[in-house]
């Protein structure tokens, strides 16, 4: 993240009694926790699924159904990273909100890390249901566009997330994270949906190997999403670049009604196949 001016701040933002009479009047908004909150041990469970934080757009209209993006963070950081990213996506195109990471990574209950562990899985698909659902109530939301992203772990864990309920989920995105390992349960259900996934990779990422996407390409065959995967140089997806392309995608594929067309930047030539 670092490759952003703004710097990221940890401190929970306060709600001004003007704010409480106008919740537009931001371009984020957060939903209330407990800001006192200690934790013992690094590895504390955060079982509260209430912890998230909004995004609203630039000249929020309520009479126009905005897609939701939910965003995952990447290890080490929090819900508010959302605050961080959307700006450089859109300020205008759509709502979004962050979720929490199920395990605390630090003591005073700043930086959460994303477990893949049964109890950590029904618990991050909980605070996803919870997180659509308290966005829907306050603000005008297709239910019909709802978007993952997420970054690095985060990535992996939003990928995780869309494949286990795809019927509910326009698309999912994932910024240098790979597809998760372990059994497919409703590899039936996923080759009906089809799901629309985007991939984003550094092509100095560590994961990011030939033998690695080889698997994670052989994946989703064998599920029949539909799926994208673009490149970046460096070793880092985080760029303006690369959000710009998240949400071009997003325009072009999930909304239909979109002015934005195909464009030739990602067109390829054709080749021999003896030339590969």
């Amino acid at each position: 993240m670092n490759r952003f001016h703004k710097s990221m701040s940890w401190s929970k933002p306060t709600e001004s009694e003007s704010d409480k009479q106008n919740p537009h009047a931001n371009l984020w908004d957060s939903d209330e926790a407990v800001s006192n909150a200690s934790f013992g041990l690094a590895d504390t469970w955060s079982h509260n699924t209430s912890h998230r934080s909004f995004f609203l757009p630039l000249h929020y209209s309520e009479t126009y159904q905005y897609p939701l993006v939910v965003w995952f963070h990447s290890n080490g950081f929090n819900e508010q990273q959302i605050d961080q990213v959307m700006p450089h996506i859109s300020l205008r195109n759509y709502v979004g909100v962050g979720i929490r990471g199920t395990k605390a990574a630090d003591s005073v209950g700043h930086r959460f890390d994303w477990h893949h562990s049964p109890a950590g899985i029904a618990t991050t698909q909980e605070a996803v249901m919870q997180a659509i659902e308290a966005a829907t109530e306050r603000f005008s939301i297709n239910t019909s566009r709802v978007i993952l992203a997420g970054y690095r772990e985060g990535g992996t864990m939003a990928l995780r997330a869309a494949m286990q309920e795809p019927d509910r989920f326009a698309g999912v995105i994932s910024l240098g994270g790979r597809m998760p390992t372990g059994s497919i349960r409703n590899i039936q259900q996923l080759r009906e949906r089809r799901l629309p996934m985007l991939w984003q990779w550094g092509t100095e990422n560590a994961e990011y190997t030939n033998h690695y996407l080889k698997t994670d390409c052989q994946t989703c065959m064998a599920i029949g999403s539909r799926v994208e995967v673009r490149q970046y140089p460096g070793d880092d997806e985080m760029t303006t670049v690369a959000l710009h392309d998240l949400d071009e995608w997003i325009m072009r594929r999930i909304v239909p009604d979109s002015s934005i067309q195909d464009s030739d930047r990602w067109a390829s030539s054709p080749t021999l196949y003896s030339s590969n």
